[in-house]
């Protein structure tokens, strides 16, 4: 089975005329981040997005985009009006990162409040309940870096623009500062 829509020009004939091919001549909304847009960089066939710098190739048979610049291949479909993205998801693996950032978030917190429980604290006033706070905060901590770990590996486009703004606020303050 292959992931390739049909053919373009069939979906042009059949859609009506609000639909526009994706070319090296005209604009386009980035994927990735859903602010910037992507235009042909000089001299190649690529195109790159003004508010997020990612670099896309295109496959202009297919009406496709692939992303560039990062380390698992994302791939876009040209509907004419949007962009969709490619549906191709391996089940298995899917199913083994979630288990693991489960198993990540939840088992330093299984394992503080286990200890605070096998050796519970000689006084009983308030110390217990720092021992629950501290597995709280635990868990927070983990499921924080799970939830950071998640959002990069899929490239949310809320998550990608904010991670833009604070790089560029971040790099504004610092220039201003010195």
């Amino acid at each position: 089975m292959s992931s390739q829509p049909r053919s373009f020009s069939a979906q042009m004939s059949s859609g009506g005329s609000s639909l526009r091919a994706l070319t090296y001549q005209d604009t386009y909304t980035c994927p990735v981040c859903c602010h910037g847009e992507l235009s042909v960089l000089t001299l190649t066939d690529a195109f790159a997005c003004s508010f997020c710098r990612h670099i896309f190739t295109a496959n202009l048979e297919s009406q496709s985009l692939q992303m560039l610049d990062s380390v698992q291949p994302m791939v876009w479909f040209w509907t004419g009006q949007r962009w969709r993205k490619n549906g191709r998801i391996e089940g298995h693996a899917v199913v083994v990162v979630w288990m693991f950032a489960l198993a990540i978030a939840c088992l330093p917190a299984v394992l503080v409040l286990l200890s605070n429980y096998m050796f519970p604290p000689i006084d009983g006033g308030g110390i217990n309940q720092f021992s629950l706070i501290w597995t709280m905060a635990t868990l927070l901590a983990h499921a924080g870096i799970v939830l950071w770990l998640i959002a990069e590996h899929y490239q949310w486009p809320w998550y990608v623009t904010t991670k833009i703004r604070f790089s560029r606020w971040a790099g504004d303050s610092w220039v201003g500062g010195s």
